[in-house]
């Protein structure tokens, strides 16, 4: 509180949804919305929807888009835990992004014991779309790793977009020197977007939620590495487990058609165990 009053602020962030829900509680203006509707409601609290709902008039209409298997903020949120009364569903099955080889791992990811208990995750059809099976190579230094992943992203940048992408920015900045002048940062301040069918991206998981591009290679996904170490220190193992597991869910499902995964040393434990998701390799 302290902090806040020092920089001159009325809320934190994560209180500003209570506020919300607390004035409208005693507000008796007309409503100005009639109908509301929330994309990527997943990373939404449930003091968020609560909020939300209660800023539509009885006349009007709420209207929820979310993909479970894809919270990385840590609610374990769904519209039911929100106390929601819910009219309709309508479950999306259809995957038109990614290649049948890449939608079977990004299964096999949300199918892991991290992911059960979820009663709103829908399991997606089958895309028709084939194309190679993800590739996992492995490395005996991480030097060696980064030096494959610079020159591979060069060459499906040529060809394509590419990205690759990262669990934290420590490690994004650590890559990015490895990476030409003409590679674009993903940020959520990018003014523009690039419209060149070729080129390479890089940024972290959590900046390359609701993209996607042609090809995307995952570096450092090492037993060290992934589950975040911070995060497990702070969490414990099993939600540093289920975090993580979702966030490699979000970075997997990026990629369209080609899908480049390298570690050094041991792979994460995050991995699904069946080697028949994957083309393995070594260097």
């Amino acid at each position: 509180m302290k902090l806040r009053e020092h920089h001159g602020k009325d809320y934190d962030w994560d209180d500003l949804s209570h506020a919300v829900l607390d004035e409208l509680s005693i507000d008796s203006d007309e409503h100005k919305y009639r109908h509301v509707v929330i994309d990527e409601g997943q990373d939404f609290s449930p003091m968020m929807l609560r909020s939300l709902a209660a800023a539509v008039p009885s006349d009007g209409s709420l209207t929820f888009f979310g993909d479970m298997a894809q919270q990385i903020y840590g609610n374990r949120m769904s519209w039911r835990s929100a106390g929601l009364n819910v009219n309709e569903v309508w479950k999306f099955e259809e995957n038109y992004r990614n290649t049948r080889q890449i939608a079977q791992l990004a299964l096999a990811i949300a199918n892991m014991p991290c992911f059960l208990g979820d009663a709103d995750l829908v399991e997606p059809k089958s895309p028709t779309a084939d194309g190679t099976l993800p590739a996992l190579v492995a490395f005996k230094t991480e030097s060696e790793e980064e030096l494959f992943v610079a020159q591979r992203a060069r060459s499906l940048g040529q060809i394509g977009t590419v990205a690759v992408l990262f669990r934290d920015r420590e490690q994004e900045k650590k890559f990015a020197r490895a990476l030409p002048n003409f590679a674009t940062r993903l940020r959520r301040d990018l003014s523009s977007w690039p419209t060149a069918p070729t080129g390479i991206f890089y940024g972290t998981y959590h900046s390359a939620k609701g993209l996607e591009f042609d090809a995307v290679i995952l570096p450092h996904l090492s037993e060290g590495r992934l589950p975040h170490p911070p995060d497990v220190q702070a969490f414990g193992q099993d939600d540093a487990n289920a975090r993580d597991a979702r966030l490699l869910y979000v970075a997997v499902t990026r990629a369209k058609s080609t899908l480049v995964l390298t570690y050094s040393g041991k792979p994460t434990t995050l991995f699904p165990a069946n080697a028949e998701l994957y083309k393995r390799s070594g260097r």
